[in-house]
């Protein structure tokens, strides 16, 4: 009766192992496999029949994590063991089991067989390999990068956000505009974890000394691009970038391309990762080129107020005879022998105007001749225009060429420099005014303006001989010209003006014959890119 009770829960015991998920098998000391269960069957891929009897060992091509005299003796010792066992499959592949060993006594305590249970670990441990590798990966790229790295901690920005929030914030945006002094406390709580050896550099200290809070490093001049990289990471945004100053670890500052970006991981973790790249050589040079343009534009002035020496004598001298003329006459009416003091009055009024007259014609010979640095300004166009056209009197009676005025009144101001501007005008109009020099019929140079939408055109109109197809795609570029004896500048440097002014200038065939030299410019409400647009 107690035989059969004992074998009843034995075959209990079985069926309960057998319907487990795990893959159980039982050895005995020998090494023969006498238990099976189904679990088994599917992790390794041999069916009961096939595996009893037979030496786990052998049956698996088992691998052990250490040596397996020492592995028995611990079971012995123990009565327990567990580690990570390699196996191979009856389909040939390979896999990894979280294996637990359970040695059974009978009752007078000698060792009788052994119980395993086993768990497919194989993708999980793929997994972390895999991960490890990554962040191997990572690591290495992150130090060795020639680019400034930081692994910021805004967890802190956070729970800033968060009280804010429960204190009725809404609008992020909002509330930042209203009381910009939350930035530097956004700023404040923002931590820096880690840094590669570029940041190390860049910033001229250890790495240990450019951990903790990021307000050190980021001044008050870049408080906005901290708060827009703040709403770029509440909006979902991939990434950001914007240029900043930062101070270095001796309190100097610096320019440089500030870039973030958000990934998932990394917004769950209250971590992101923030690129800075030193551009200080690069505004250097960009502001080297600037002062170069602006030379090289001043010279272009000065040979072409050369250009224009008869045209400006003749118009100082206007005014500088009407003054003469002027003295002349008040002297005879006072000189009388019953003074006109009305008359002469009259006559000082109008040498009074002259004067001014060639105060003004010198004033602007002055400003296109001198080298200041282009300053932007709101400048009405037509009036600039009219003033420069002023300066080509000259040139157009020498070459006979009648000038038209065309000026839209609704063209407004633009923001400009209005010698620069000017320039513009002087050198179109006078290619203008050289195309047509000696040749027959109709020579009229036409300056037009006017508004189209955002944007306004200025179109600079000749009946000369026009432009050949093959020249107008190179006659915007420095050293060409189609005349014998020009510098191939005039153009180049007209060009390098109206894109420093946000604009762009182009040349096509005018209607009739001609050329026309179009000018688009942007009014202060106008998109940033440029429209060279022909109608």
């Amino acid at each position: 009766m107690i035989t059969e009770d004992v074998e009843r829960r034995r075959q209990d015991l079985a069926e309960m192992l057998d319907a487990a998920h795990d893959a159980i098998f039982v050895s005995d000391l020998e090494g023969r496999i006498t238990f099976w269960n189904r679990g088994a069957s599917a992790l390794y891929g041999h069916a009961h029949d096939d595996a009893v009897g037979k030496d786990p060992d052998a049956l698996l091509a088992t691998g052990y994590p250490a040596e397996i005299g020492a592995i028995k003796a611990q079971l012995l010792a123990t009565g327990h063991w567990e580690g990570e066992l390699t196996r191979t499959t009856a389909a040939g592949e390979a896999v990894v089991v979280d294996g637990r060993w359970t040695l059974r006594r009978d009752p007078d305590g000698t060792p009788i067989e052994v119980l395993e249970t086993g768990r497919d670990v194989t993708a999980a441990r793929k997994a972390a390999l895999e991960l490890k590798y990554s962040e191997y990966r990572y690591s290495n790229v992150f130090r060795a990068m020639a680019v400034s790295f930081w692994e910021l901690d805004f967890n802190g920005l956070g729970d800033v956000l968060a009280d804010l929030q429960a204190k009725g914030m809404t609008d992020v945006r909002a509330y930042v505009a209203e009381h910009p002094e939350v930035i530097r406390r956004m700023i404040e709580v923002s931590k820096v974890v880690d840094v590669n050896d570029k940041t190390v550099a860049l910033f001229g200290a250890p790495r240990e000394d450019l951990l903790g809070s990021v307000s050190r490093f980021w001044p008050r001049s870049s408080e906005a691009v901290f708060a827009e990289s703040v709403f770029a990471a509440l909006e979902r945004r991939h990434s950001y970038e914007a240029e900043a100053r930062f101070c270095k670890a001796d309190g100097s500052e610096f320019d440089a391309l500030f870039t973030t970006c958000y990934p998932r991981d990394g917004v769950k973790r209250g971590t992101v990762l923030v690129g800075i790249v030193d551009i200080s050589d690069r505004l250097a040079a960009q502001d080297a080129l600037r002062k170069a343009e602006a030379d090289l534009a001043h010279a272009a002035r000065v040979a072409t107020l050369g250009e224009l020496t008869a045209s400006i004598a003749h118009e100082v001298n206007q005014p500088l005879a009407a003054i003469v003329t002027n003295g002349e006459a008040g002297l005879r009416w006072i000189n009388r022998a019953e003074p006109d003091l009305d008359e002469a009055r009259a006559a000082m009024g109008r040498m009074i105007v002259e004067g001014q007259r060639a105060s003004d014609i010198i004033s602007r010979i002055r400003a296109l001749a001198s080298n200041k640095d282009p300053q932007r300004a709101p400048v009405a166009l037509n009036g600039a225009i009219e003033d420069a056209a002023l300066l080509l009197k000259r040139e157009l009676a020498a070459h006979d060429v009648r000038l038209i005025l065309a000026l839209s009144p609704d063209v407004g101001e633009i923001s400009g420099d209005r010698v620069q501007l000017q320039q513009v005008v002087i050198n179109l109009a006078m290619n203008g005014i050289q195309a047509m020099g000696g040749q027959e019929g109709v020579r009229d140079l036409t300056l037009a303006t006017r508004r189209d939408g955002e944007w306004v055109i200025l179109d600079v109109t000749d009946t000369g001989p026009g432009v050949a197809a093959q020249d107008a795609k190179a006659l915007f570029n420095a050293f060409y010209s189609t005349k014998a004896t020009g510098m191939g500048m005039g153009l180049s440097i007209c060009k390098s003006i109206v894109q420093a002014h946000g604009g762009s200038v182009a040349v096509e065939a005018a209607p009739g014959g001609g050329a026309l030299f179009r000018v688009v410019l942007p009014t202060p409400r106008a998109p940033r890119s440029p429209r060279a647009r022909f109608r």
